[in-house]
């Protein structure tokens, strides 16, 4: 009993003489606070992290289905999108339509643009469209891109839910990730660094 109290003493004495030199060595990472909030929130990164961070939130991210590829170009361009959300004659999202679908559907096919509604070139229909919840990890929001192989991911209110609140980008899902990954080896530096602390002790 004596010596396992000593022995922890000398431990406890051992990290207070190198704890403090050995956590001003650690090759920290910098996590970006206007973005992630602080290193905790950069580790539980989800779709709803990514949407509030995301130009698509402070833009009109949606567009009727009759609106023409025309005039759907000329939001893109004003926001600088590369997708957005297509909406039926009562407002509910049915679709998404993209930069390729005009370049695959009316530009390589010789069709006017004036003359082109979104509907004809969006994909369209709830079934077809590639959705997270707000709750999905980051890395399931990543998974169902590549899977799909889209840039785009449209957000649903819930888990079972259709209804769409927002849309998110690739860019919108890459910074996300890479803050998450900085903290994830801060957190791994914290690891080895205490082991260390803990080995010089023994």
């Amino acid at each position: 009993m004596i010596s396992r109290i000593a022995g922890a003493n000398v431990l406890r004495a051992a990290r207070a003489n190198i704890a403090p030199r050995a956590m001003a060595a650690r090759n920290y990472q910098s996590i970006d606070k206007d973005y992630a909030g602080s290193e905790g929130k950069a580790l539980l990164m989800t779709a709803e992290s990514a949407l509030a961070k995301s130009c698509y939130s402070t833009i009109d991210w949606k567009i009727s289905e009759d609106t023409t590829v025309m005039d759907m170009l000329k939001q893109m361009v004003a926001n600088n999108i590369g997708a957005m959300a297509v909406t039926d004659a009562s407002g509910k999202v049915v679709g998404v339509v993209s930069e390729r679908d005009y370049l695959s559907k009316v530009a390589f096919l010789g069709k006017t643009s004036d003359c082109t509604n979104v509907k004809e070139i969006c994909t369209y229909g709830f079934s077809n469209l590639v959705t997270v919840s707000p709750q999905n990890p980051i890395e399931r929001c990543m998974e169902k891109m590549l899977g799909r192989d889209v840039r785009h991911l449209l957000v649903r209110d819930g888990k079972e839910s259709e209804n769409i609140i927002g849309l998110i980008s690739v860019k919108d899902i890459v910074k996300c990730t890479h803050e998450k990954t900085k903290a994830q080896m801060n957190r791994l530096e914290d690891i080895i660094t205490m082991k260390n602390i803990a080995d010089s002790a023994v």
